[in-house]
């Protein structure tokens, strides 16, 4: 979805949303696409790259959650498992 990023001289980023937001008149903004998985990085308030024409927001992998963390672990463990039961049996 289009989020609108508002922002300042320096990219301090003032406001972001999505939906049906109007467009201001006067002061810069951007309207960025932003994949899955990313969102707007913003350090010390600035979350937009004013040194380049177009202006563009910085973008950051989402970490994963540790629901994730430990699927992922699981998962690892099951595989590690599963080819300790190969060897084991494939001996016999």
């Amino acid at each position: 979805m289009d989020t609108l990023i508002i922002y300042d001289e320096s990219g301090y980023v003032i406001f972001q949303g999505q939906g049906a937001v109007r467009e201001p008149i006067g002061i810069p903004f951007i309207w960025v696409e932003i994949p899955t998985g990313k969102r707007i990085k913003i350090t010390d308030g600035i979350g937009v790259d004013v040194s380049v024409t177009p202006n563009v927001a910085f973008l950051d992998d989402i970490p994963s959650t540790e629901m994730e963390l430990l699927w992922i672990a699981q998962s690892e463990t099951n595989t590690t498992m599963l080819e300790l039961m190969e060897l084991t049996l494939g001996g016999m």
